[in-house]
């Protein structure tokens, strides 16, 4: 491999730079150090049918990363058990609402692009949807104002 030598060398020339993660990416990374279920029995929080969550929610009042488990349920779309203080159940119906709400704020961001003169494939593809996708949310928003 003639001429790779030099290459080699600077890629390897200089020893990787470690950076400390922002204060609140450091939270986000250690909240489950901080939640006061630490070291409680994981049956509490993972009920059988018809048993109660009481238990599970009293240990959840009182924690200090409660906002942060329940973002993480949600977002990691987890189905079993109690995270942040809510059932299986509760957090469904909360995800149904955040998805809605996020639908809907989406969907006026591309009614407002397509408002300023933005094409239907230029919206989609800010957007990562196809652009007959633009165009239905387009339609369903003239039928709403007709």
């Amino acid at each position: 491999m003639a001429g790779a030598g030099h290459r080699a060398r600077t890629v390897t020339g200089r020893l990787p730079r470690h950076r400390s993660l922002a204060g609140p990416a450091r939270f986000a990374a250690r909240w489950r150090e901080l939640a006061a279920c630490r070291g409680t029995d994981l049956e509490v929080f993972f009920p059988g049918r018809g048993e109660s969550a009481g238990p599970a929610r009293q240990v959840c009042a009182a924690c200090p990363v409660r906002q942060p488990c329940l973002d993480y349920a949600i977002s990691n779309r987890i189905s079993h058990g109690i995270w942040g203080g809510l059932t299986e159940r509760e957090r469904r119906a909360l995800q149904s609402r955040w998805v809605r709400t996020s639908r809907r704020d989406r969907d006026r961001a591309i009614l407002a692009a397509e408002a300023t003169g933005y094409t239907a494939e230029a919206i989609g593809r800010s957007f990562g949807l196809s652009r007959t996708s633009v165009t239905r949310v387009v339609a369903r928003a003239d039928r709403r104002r007709s």
